[in-house]
């Protein structure tokens, strides 16, 4: 009996959904030293399709026919395995994520959202499922996917092989999941408080945020008021202040409310005679944003805003 705690998946060419399995399995062992349940102290990851292997192995993910989370097997590939309620199959990933994700963000509802994030995309992939349509032709956005599969490629000066590959790509994989862990459990906290900022403003046309939010913080719960059209932030940068535009739905670069029109691409002075905003610096093509150097030249600026002509 091998001495380490065997972590089995398929050898040959990988994808998102074994790699990110196999990073989840390990984060949970080392998170919550459950490596002495097995009595062993190290890890190891063995790529085969051998059976013998496969059912020796402490862990057997995207392969070995078999789903049992109390035995610790997450395959997906035979049939009768459940759905999302959108309809987005398990995969492996998901399936560990299911057990393990839950522990490892210490939060279910923190769990919750890296699925749904990061988790249903690479399960659909994985299932042929199709989830967005481009609407350029032949163009697609570079997908987490697409980065995991770089790893299959060998550079041969280097020496390297699938299996050193697959293990370089899990630590990449693991330190993409552990900072998304992170930046969702603050972005949950930061929603709560921008909720309540949103409550206790008078004119929710304009919320104005003395601290800073993310920008998904922000723009995801403010999407939920339909009356807040922009926010005034300070920038971390430069410490000048902005307007935003808050978006219509996520994904989309369409805002509630565009920034006048005649205010797109000026700035200095120009822009300060156009609004009659002194301290006014700049304002975007896209009509998304527009800074000033103080906090009141950007306030004046959202309610120039405000009270122009809806587009």
């Amino acid at each position: 009996m091998s001495k380490k705690i065997r972590i089995i998946t398929h050898n040959g060419k990988f994808h998102a959904d074994d790699v990110c399995a196999v990073a989840v399995v390990r984060m949970w062992l080392e998170k919550f030293g459950e490596k002495t349940i097995f009595g062993k102290t190290k890890i190891e990851i063995l790529r085969t399709r051998d059976l013998t292997l496969i059912k020796e192995g402490d862990f057997a993910v995207d392969v070995g026919g078999i789903y049992n989370p109390e035995k610790m097997r997450f395959d997906h590939h035979q049939n009768g395995l459940g759905k999302r309620p959108n309809g987005i199959p398990y995969v492996a990933f998901g399936l560990v994520w299911e057990t393990y994700g839950e522990k490892i963000c210490e939060s279910r509802a923190v769990a919750i959202e890296i699925d749904e994030k990061i988790i249903q995309s690479i399960d659909a992939l994985d299932n042929g499922q199709e989830i967005y349509t481009s609407l350029i032709a032949e163009m697609h956005p570079y997908l987490f996917a697409d980065a995991i599969d770089a790893f299959n490629f060998l550079r041969q000066k280097n020496g390297e092989t699938l299996d050193k590959n697959f293990l370089e790509a899990v630590n990449f994989a693991r330190k993409i999941l552990e900072r998304e862990v992170a930046k969702m459990r603050l972005e949950i906290e930061e929603r709560k408080l921008v909720e309540e900022i949103y409550r206790q403003t008078e004119d929710k046309r304009i919320i104005i945020l003395d601290a800073y939010y993310s920008d998904c913080a922000w723009q995801k719960t403010l999407r939920q008021h339909a009356e807040s059209l922009f926010i005034v932030r300070q920038s971390r940068e430069n410490g000048d202040w902005r307007v935003q535009a808050i978006g219509k739905k996520s994904g989309s670069f369409e805002n509630r409310r565009d920034l006048p029109a005649d205010w797109a691409g000026k700035t200095g002075a120009e822009l300060a005679k156009i609004t009659g905003v002194a301290d006014a610096v700049f304002c975007h093509g896209g009509l998304f944003v527009a800074v000033a150097k103080s906090k009141a030249g950007a306030l004046a600026l959202a309610r120039l805003a405000v009270n122009s002509a809806i587009a």
